[in-house]
């Protein structure tokens, strides 16, 4: 299957908010979310919204199989368990169209993601969204093999379970398998 993941820079707004639509519909019946007076969860300027208000500590990044585009995510800097101390990796938005999940591409493409950040990570869920929780638990559980802290956060930054891990080639040659 050929799999790429690009840099989602501003050339690929229309895309990235295109997808986060969709993924805000997903989320909708957990966030109590609703549509705009023109049908929309986000505003025009919102791949744009997220660049200035995050700065340096924004990087997202589009996922396309075969020629067609799959999926995002969003990795950020700071912390959900201890926000004004710490700075690690943040999975901050990540989404797989439906049509790909269960064939190991969301896998894929975390992992992927932890590699090109190596350090502390941490991956929070909401509540109520146990579909995500499990998912993250078995990936990280993988990756790490089962090396990982999970800790409840209730901030005003976070609220649910959280995942904090480091990345493996931060660990050193004897667990860079």
């Amino acid at each position: 299957m050929d799999r790429e993941i690009i840099a989602a820079t501003t050339k690929y707004d229309r895309v990235l908010r295109a997808l986060f639509e969709l993924y805000a519909h997903d989320l909708s019946p957990m966030t109590g979310a609703d549509v705009d007076e023109h049908g929309a969860f986000t505003d025009e300027d919102f791949p744009a919204t997220w660049r200035r208000s995050r700065g340096d500590a924004f990087h997202p990044f589009l996922l396309r199989v075969q020629g067609a585009w799959a999926g995002f995510a969003f990795v950020g800097e700071g912390s959900y368990i201890r926000p004004s101390e710490d700075r690690h990796w943040l999975m901050e938005e990540f989404f797989i169209l439906r049509k790909y999940r269960g064939q190991g591409l969301g896998r894929w493409f975390a992992v992927q993601l932890f590699d090109r950040f190596p350090g502390v990570w941490e991956v929070g869920e909401i509540y109520e969204n146990t579909d995500a929780q499990a998912f993250w638990r078995r990936v990280i559980g993988c990756y790490t093999g089962g090396r990982f802290e999970e800790v409840l956060v209730d901030n005003a930054q976070w609220s649910g379970p959280v995942q904090r891990f480091l990345t493996i080639g931060s660990l050193g040659p004897s667990r860079a398998k």
